[in-house]
């Protein structure tokens, strides 16, 4: 009787969205000191019923301390915890509220700011068919009120694309 009891109330204090958002708060922070990058999660709640995942405030900087990415609200199901564990990410519909997508070659550089963040998370381990490759999938993502920015410091005009008011819907 204790143990159900207990296993209750651990299930009520899981659901709380501040006791998620503190774990999602502690996984960037893992992420942040192993990969040296500076990922944030404003609020997070998860349902374990449903598995839907409502996501806000998200904030990537990039190397430079300016902003790679931002979105304000992120909407998902996760479909399968098992292939999520081996790194198997897939997900439901996405719905993306107010994304900011800043992508910047600074002076003097070659690579963006995007291709910078990407070599932090590689390993640059060689892949063999023993690795598990990491994969990401969803059947559809709807993209609404949102900006992309694309520019380079190296040229005379350094804004090369600026879209604002973004709505995608894809498949």
């Amino acid at each position: 009787m204790v143990l159900l009891i207990l296993g209750v109330i651990i299930s009520i204090a899981f659901s709380l969205p501040v006791v998620q958002t503190h774990l999602a708060n502690y996984a960037t922070d893992t992420i942040n000191k192993e990969y040296g990058t500076n990922i944030n999660v404003e609020k997070i709640h998860f349902s374990p019923f449903s598995m839907n995942v409502a996501l806000k405030g998200i904030y990537v900087e990039d190397y430079k301390k300016d902003t790679l990415f931002h979105i304000q609200k992120l909407n998902t199901s996760i479909l399968s915890i098992k292939n999520m564990v081996n790194g198997n990410l897939e997900f439901g519909d996405i719905e993306v509220e107010s994304l900011y997508f800043n992508m910047k070659t600074y002076k003097n550089e070659t690579d963006t700011n995007l291709d910078v963040f990407i070599s932090k998370l590689d390993d640059n381990e060689p892949t063999n068919s023993e690795t598990t490759v990491f994969k990401m999938s969803s059947s559809k993502i709807n993209i609404l009120k949102s900006r992309y920015k694309l520019s380079d410091e190296n040229l005379e005009t350094t804004t090369i694309l600026n879209f604002y008011d973004i709505g995608i819907d894809a498949s």
